[in-house]
């Protein structure tokens, strides 16, 4: 299953748009965000800006990974197993398939 990994904020609300998903976050938590759908929003989350959803990407250093095949964002677990497996080619570079 291919995954792609990014920080492109371009590339993540392009993937975001064609899925049709938009950054949400719990109502008495604003640090828990994640991309949702219509059908996915729950009742105790309110949609936020792309700038609060990239926030913990810059503050953090963190990347998106993605399934490129199914465009579904890949859970946690996926995201730790993944990247223990280490870096995939020259250097592990960002946006790479692995």
């Amino acid at each position: 299953m291919p995954k792609k990994v990014t920080t492109d904020h371009g590339e993540i609300i392009h993937f975001a748009g064609r899925l049709k998903l938009f950054p949400v976050a719990a109502r008495g938590d604003a640090t828990l965000i994640r991309l949702a759908s219509r059908e996915d929003q729950r009742e105790d989350e309110v949609r936020v800006g792309w700038p609060a959803f990239f926030r913990p990407f810059i503050d953090r250093h963190l990347v998106f990974l993605y399934d490129e095949t199914s465009g579904q964002p890949v859970t946690r677990a996926e995201a730790d197993a993944t990247l223990a497996q280490g870096p995939a080619g020259p250097a592990g570079a960002a946006s790479t398939a692995t």
